[in-house]
């Protein structure tokens, strides 16, 4: 699995702030590589306060996104504007004689958290 910086330039936010819709590229699955894990982390600085989520999802062969809801921690609520995501990624694989072992992957990007549409 060809892992990089797997979360998207822009992420969309959900329920007035309080939910952030985490996606990003799978990048290319190896043969041996039967699904991932994913476990993310959203921070954003307002003043002196860091709002922070956090979430989790999975994805499988031959998927090219994966995608996880990540919820606010505590009382805050997410701005439309920059944010920091973390992410790590265990890929799990099985060779052919069935032997399993995982692959770990972490990244850490900037992002664009941008406000849903008013209805």
């Amino acid at each position: 699995m060809a892992m990089g910086p797997k979360i998207d330039a822009h992420l969309m936010l959900k329920n007035n702030g309080k939910k952030v819709a985490v996606t990003g590229p799978t990048g290319g699955w190896d043969p041996y590589v039967t699904g991932a894990t994913f476990a993310v982390v959203i921070a954003q600085v307002q003043n002196d306060e860091i709002v922070l989520a956090v979430g989790g999802g999975t994805a499988q062969p031959p998927a090219t996104q994966w995608a996880a809801t990540a919820k606010v921690v505590g009382q805050g609520a997410f701005a439309a504007g920059w944010a920091y995501g973390w992410a790590v990624a265990s890929a799990e694989a099985k060779d052919s004689a069935g032997v399993e072992w995982y692959e770990p992957y972490e990244w850490s990007v900037t992002t664009w958290l941008v406000a849903a549409a008013a209805p």
